[in-house]
């Protein structure tokens, strides 16, 4: 499976990364100055975490605080392009097994995800990074979010730009979406039921169909809300 992490337009973040397990990713706005938490420019490649969570701290000017022994054996799958540093943050904790809290106006507390007995026993160790796969291009990467928008476009309630909901797309070899597995919540349940409805058996270019699975990141923006409109 790819290895890349590839932003494209606000609403839309897609990342080529190893199956993980379901979790929630917040909703609520992050602490500090706007300025702080603005869109920022990521360029981390798969590594492993420790280092990839001290060039995300280089990048944004947030300090990242974890126990050196929890992030010791973990590797990331990277991320590249311009989202929103909590965004970017839990997406280079995809399949750690970790989780990210604010601990003050301008620092994350990296650690472990609770889970239950059962959800522990249940879960699979994750898959090794492996940072020699090809990455997901921004050509590839455009195609499959027109078709991912013109889906969602075509209900009121999924328009992409009014919610942020995070999901795991599958797609098979013949480029029909298998499976959509939404990471928490858009705060709507039928909402994300009907993301997830719109999604199920939507055909994409198969050019993108060995990336999959691919992480799809929808995050408010008024100008996709405003695209939708007009192909409506």
């Amino acid at each position: 499976m790819a290895r890349s992490v590839i932003a494209l337009v606000a609403c839309l973040f897609l990342t080529a990364a190893h199956p993980c397990v379901a979790q929630e990713w917040a909703t609520t706005k992050p602490q500090g100055s706007d300025e702080t938490h603005a869109p920022t420019r990521f360029d981390i490649d798969a590594q492993p975490l420790a280092k990839a969570l001290r060039a995300f701290s280089e990048a944004t000017g947030i300090a990242v605080l974890f126990d050196d022994d929890l992030v010791a054996s973990l590797s990331t799958h990277g991320v590249h392009g311009m989202v929103e540093p909590r965004d970017a943050l839990r997406i280079l904790l995809l399949d750690t097994a970790l989780e990210a809290h604010f601990a003050s106006m301008s620092a994350f507390t990296v650690t472990a995800r609770s889970t239950s007995r059962e959800e522990r026993e249940s879960v699979p160790p994750p898959a090794p990074v492996d940072a020699s796969r090809p990455v997901l291009d921004d050509r590839r990467a455009a195609t499959l979010q027109h078709a991912i928008e013109r889906a969602l476009c075509a209900d009121v309630l999924t328009r992409p730009g009014t919610y942020r909901l995070a999901m795991q797309v599958w797609m098979d070899d013949g480029g029909s979406v298998r499976r959509v597995s939404p990471l928490g919540s858009s705060g709507d349940d039928m909402r994300d039921r009907r993301v997830v409805q719109a999604l199920d058996g939507l055909h994409v270019p198969s050019m993108t169909s060995r990336f999959s699975p691919v992480t799809v990141l929808l995050t408010p923006s008024s100008s996709m809300t405003a695209s939708c409109g007009e192909d409506a």
